[in-house]
């Protein structure tokens, strides 16, 4: 529920990570958590993708769709557990889902 998207322990640098998260996301029609395991698909020979400068390959990053499946954004959030941040990301969008036509 929303109630986990309220963190007051938060670290000062998930401010900096949620926004690479959101960038990451805003480019690429995946979340964050698929991003890194594409990376990864291959065992021990990652794609690559890690080395980008600024992009976050781990969860809590969630493009923003609209309902026609255009691209429009992406959400980044960071402070809890890469789980938590990912589902407090899907809420964000979910509460504007009437907006995105």
């Amino acid at each position: 529920g929303s109630e986990m998207c309220i963190r007051d322990s938060a670290y000062l640098h998930s401010i900096k990570i949620s926004k690479l998260k959101g960038h990451t996301s805003s480019g690429l029609p995946r979340t964050t958590r698929d991003l890194g395991k594409l990376n990864y698909s291959y065992g021990d020979k990652p794609l690559g993708i890690e080395e980008v400068p600024g992009f976050v390959i781990f969860p809590g990053g969630v493009p923003i769709m609209t309902n026609s499946g255009y691209q429009i954004g992406g959400v980044g959030v960071s402070g809890a557990t890469g789980d938590q941040d990912e589902e407090c990301a899907k809420a964000g969008i979910a509460a504007i889902s009437s907006m995105l036509n």
